[in-house]
């Protein structure tokens, strides 16, 4: 990742099998609000916008916001594959052809398939329209397979610095164009509505890394995984159950026994910064726990202590915490410590 000081490639140029968010700036009621291309995938296939402005006061959802660069080609390449895979019966890409990513340098140009990692499912041009404003426009959502050219982009420079041919860097200004049908990737505000669409009209994208592909190590805590929290020997951080009130069930506190083989006491780390967000944890790096279940946030209040907070009321003064390989107190910092050890990571 960008702070483990790995190969040039991989700090300042986007490679397949890369996770990452793509995020873009649109002004409304002049003022500049980011966003990042989002998508459920369980019902609702449509994409949509998380907003990303207020990150410091209501965390945003990255997990259904990142993307795996699965695989890159040129236009010329891929026009043969799936002229080829025509020719199949089933008219599907041959596993191999789908599957040859390895850590290649991305390409101005060229032809990107982005695979949503929460769903598992392919970012694709639809061929249904709900823009009530730009008939010409198609819906942007997901496909379940990478058959044909619907879940085919190819990537350009937004920047006349740039041309086609150069590699991808980290930070470049972008414009995604639809191979099946030559629209761009945009953000459309109808309304007052805001929604993502393939349309003739341009927006500008950022694609942020959350982390390499290339060189993942086994046995460390990464951003984003699912783990519990153990105090002492046996007992872990965990919510009254079910059968609670939704009150009770706010209440942070330690168990023993079957708790620490239930949901209940599972929290996903999510470091505050939206770059780099999965590579490996840090002492001292700030972050969120979000407890899986309820989607509630780890909040340290001075009336209640450990309690759960609502996404909306999750700033960072009350839910940012971080690991600290010492005991020992920080002097001149007003801070409480929790001495928590963490057990069963899960990417």
């Amino acid at each position: 990742m960008a702070e483990g000081g790995e190969g040039e490639d991989e700090i300042q140029f986007l490679r397949t099998d890369d996770e990452v968010v793509l995020q873009c700036v649109a002004c409304i009621q002049k003022e500049n609000r980011k966003f990042c291309l989002a998508a459920e995938g369980l019902g609702n296939r449509l994409c949509y916008l998380e907003p990303t402005s207020e990150a410091k006061f209501v965390p945003p959802d990255l997990c259904i916001c990142t993307f795996v660069l699965e695989q890159s080609l040129s236009v010329r390449a891929l026009q043969e594959m799936l002229a080829k895979s025509g020719q199949n019966s089933e008219g599907k890409l041959s596993l191999k052809a789908a599957q040859s990513g390895g850590h290649k340098t991305l390409l101005y140009g060229h032809a990107i398939l982005l695979r949503h990692s929460f769903s598992s499912m392919y970012l694709a041009c639809l061929k249904t329209s709900r823009s009530q404003t730009d008939k010409l426009s198609f819906d942007v959502g997901l496909q379940e397979d990478s058959t044909g050219e619907a879940c085919w982009w190819t990537i350009h420079p937004a920047s006349k610095q740039r041309s086609e041919g150069e590699k991808v860097r980290i930070g470049d200004d972008l414009i995604l164009v639809s191979v099946s049908s030559e629209r761009y990737l945009h953000l459309s505000i109808s309304n007052g509505n805001i929604q993502v669409d393939a349309s003739f009209m341009q927006t500008l994208w950022n694609v942020h890394p959350i982390c390499s592909g290339s060189n993942i190590e086994e046995g460390y805590l990464l951003g984003g995984h699912v783990m519990r929290l153990f105090h002492g020997h046996d007992e872990v951080v965990s919510i009254p159950g079910s059968d609670q009130s939704e009150e009770q069930q706010r209440i942070v506190n330690y168990e023993t026994g079957k708790a620490g083989a239930k949901a209940r006491s599972l929290w996903r780390l999510e470091p505050l910064r939206i770059s780099w967000s999965g590579s490996h944890i840090r002492w001292g790096q700030p972050f969120r726990l979000r407890h899986l279940t309820t989607g509630h946030y780890l909040a340290l209040t001075e009336d209640r202590g450990l309690v759960l907070q609502d996404r909306e009321r999750s700033d960072t003064v009350s839910t940012a915490f971080c690991f600290r390989a010492s005991k020992a107190r920080i002097p001149r910092i007003r801070k409480r410590t929790l001495h928590l050890r963490i057990a069963q990571a899960f990417p």
